[in-house]
């Protein structure tokens, strides 16, 4: 927990990861079904998980840039394989290839500097993702869905880290 007398925004974020697609997706699914837009929610997985996952592979994820301008048009996203197609990116990281769905000018970087890339919790996430589990990162919209989402993603194997965080994005 990160505690800053003089911050100027402070939200709660919620991360859990999930050992299967299933639970990835029913958490995932869950978040949408509450309001929350897929821009809202960081996914961070390893290239390998994507790969035999998603059947997505580094290469796809620049070829369909050329699709991505668009972005800001709505299009429905209902699944981790439709945030994949609108929002994935790689990311390499020294040790570890990512594949992140989200937009990495907010959430997606606060998602990966305070989980992944943390002095704090970096060994665990990053053996877990390397394990090939799937990180879901977002920021709570209110404190009362804390509970509901922490609970309801007990459902699916999710072990979830609610963390307040100072000065965000």
């Amino acid at each position: 927990m990160i505690h800053d007398t003089n911050n100027t925004k402070s939200i709660n974020t919620l991360t859990s990861m999930f050992a299967t697609r299933a639970d990835a997706e029913n958490a995932y699914q869950s978040l949408l079904n509450l309001g929350y837009k897929p821009e809202e929610i960081t996914l961070v997985m390893s290239e390998e998980t994507c790969e035999r996952l998603y059947q997505y592979h580094e290469s796809d994820f620049y070829k369909s840039l050329a699709f991505k301008p668009g972005i800001d048009k709505k299009l429905q996203v209902t699944r981790i394989s439709d945030a994949l197609d609108m929002l994935g990116r790689f990311v390499a990281i020294p040790g570890l290839a990512l594949v992140v769905a989200g937009k990495l000018d907010e959430g997606g970087q606060r998602a990966i500097a305070n989980t992944v890339l943390s002095d704090e919790y970096a060994t665990y996430f990053q053996r877990r993702i390397q394990e090939g589990e799937i990180l879901i990162d977002f920021g709570l919209h209110n404190l009362k869905e804390r509970n509901l989402i922490v609970n309801l993603w007990e459902n699916y194997g999710g072990f979830s880290l609610v963390r307040k965080i100072s000065n965000a994005a």
